[in-house]
Formats: C-alpha cells, structure tokens, sequence
C-alpha cells in the first residue's frame, strides 16, 4: 500500500512565473475514494486531470479489521484525511464504485458541517459506475433477470497471492457494510432539506461478462445497466446532475488503454464542469443578493 493517506496522485500544473489574474484561481483539488478492494492503484492509471489529486485508499487493507460503524465511520474518518490535504476552500470528490457511495456519505457528513461554516466548499461529486445500493434489493430493478451473479476484476498473471487475499477481503467487507449503510436523508433534526451537492455521473455502456454466458443472468452490478442513472432515482430524484456513458464494462474502465483514455478525459471535462457550474451560482447568487 501507499505509505501516506491520502497520497498524492498528481500534482497538478506548475503555477507560471508571471503574476497571476487576480481573477484567476488555482484548478479545484479532486481527492479520489478507493473502490471495494480498497485500494486507489487504478488512479495512478489515470492521465493527467489539470489539477491536484489525492487518493484515499483503505486504512485496513493490510490488516484486514472490519470498521464497526461501517459507512458512516469510514467517511468520518475519511473527512479528517481530506482537511489534512485541503483545510478549506473549494473540493470536489468521487471515486469507481465503493469510491462514489463513500463520496456520497463525505457529503453528507461534510454539509453537517457546513452548517456550522467550517471552511470546505464542497463544488460536487464524480462517480464512476457507481450503482444505488437500493437496486440490489428492488425487485422492479430485477425484473426479467433470472440470476444475479457477484464477480470481480481478474487478477493480472503477477498479481501475489497475499494482494488476492487482501482485496477479497475489503470486497467482502465492503458489501457487508453498503448492505448495513443507512443511506443520507438530506434533512436536519429539524426537518430542514438540505441539498445534496451537484454529481456526475460516468456509467459504463457494457455488461460484465458472466461465467457461461447464460441469458438472464447479470453480474450483481449490471441490474440496473439499462438505467441511464443507474438505480439512483429510487434514491433521489434529480442526485444525479449529469451522466457520461464511458466504454467498457465496470471492471475493465481502467485496465483497457482505450478505455482509460475515455475514462481521464470524461473525469477531467466533469472536474471543469464541477468548476463551471459553481461559478455561475456564485455569481447568480450575487446578482440576487445586490437586488
């Protein structure tokens, strides 16, 4: 694993010589939540995205212990990670998969905090194939398929045994605690919406290949694959902002070179859009208030 956490994946354009615009703002810092098996190996894969980039990968891969208080515990933790690389200021988050419900929670729990004006502006979400759990357990989601069938990423001919064992593990956990996730409501205590912040969505256009290649039967992450928001709607209606279809099937969107180059520049175009979108509201907003 990456000695540091979150570890630096890229470090972004080298600010120019000459003076700056004094209109002008460093790109947004992305941070990049590990995927089920725990580790952010797959964005290292990436190219370059314009920006700073960090990764959090899972501070129990190599030891294997559960997190007790599952999801919510993690982005907790996760969030302490994220003030160590951007104290304050503008963030976006996201990740592949487990990486893009882990964003969703960070969110969740960091406009709790935003409540109390604690300095992170948080622009939006970017998940990658990232499926709405709820799709698991709706039947209406399933319905004309007769299996459903959990496969993995295949192991690369080097890959050690020891590295097997670790990823399947965080696998394991990692569908224990999404099963267990009580999923954000964005409301107070006091019954107060809180919106939830703008996400783009990358969904992979392909079906996972199953073992035998029977009709009927999908990988545990395609249940919803016909559903351009994959799932979400059944969650919240308008989460998703925007969706990108990409190439490839969930597992091999960063270990196909065609796909990977697609991948970078989809996250790399949602990031300045994330950037975009923020701009305008901040202007928007200024325009109302000097009414």
């Amino acid at each position: 694993m990456f000695p540091d956490n979150p570890s630096l994946i890229q470090e972004g354009p080298q600010p120019k010589s000459q003076a700056a615009s004094p209109w002008s703002k460093p790109p947004t810092p992305l941070v990049l939540i590990h995927d089920g098996g725990g580790t952010v190996f797959s964005y290292y894969c990436l190219g370059e995205l314009d920006r700073p980039v960090h990764g959090i990968s899972n501070p129990n891969y190599d030891s294997g212990e559960p997190f007790p208080g599952g999801i919510q515990e993690m982005a907790k933790l996760y969030i302490k990670y994220i003030k160590n690389v951007v104290p304050r200021g503008n963030l976006m988050i996201g990740g592949w998969s487990l990486g893009g419900l882990l964003s969703l929670e960070v969110a969740w729990q960091l406009a709790q905090e935003e409540e109390n004006n604690t300095g992170i502006n948080l622009l939006g979400i970017v998940m990658v194939d990232s499926v709405c759990p709820l799709s698991w357990k709706n039947g209406d989601a399933q319905r004309g398929i007769l299996s459903v069938v959990r496969t993995g990423a295949a192991w690369g001919p080097n890959t050690k045994e020891e590295t097997k064992r670790k990823v399947t593990k965080c696998f394991s956990e990692s569908g224990r605690m999404v099963g267990e996730w009580e999923m954000p409501k964005w409301e107070t205590e006091n019954g107060r919406e809180i919106k939830p912040p703008p996400v783009i969505l990358l969904r992979a256009k392909d079906m996972v290949p199953v073992p035998g290649g029977e009709e009927g039967v999908v990988s545990r992450v395609d249940v919803c694959r016909g559903d351009r928001h994959l799932g979400w709607d059944a969650y919240r209606k308008g989460l998703i902002t925007k969706v990108v279809d990409i190439p490839g099937h969930h597992f091999n969107i960063f270990s196909d070179m065609d796909n990977l180059d697609v991948a970078t520049e989809e996250i790399r175009r949602a990031c300045k859009e994330l950037e975009g979108w923020h701009v305008r509201r901040f202007f928007s907003w200024g325009k109302e208030e000097g009414r």
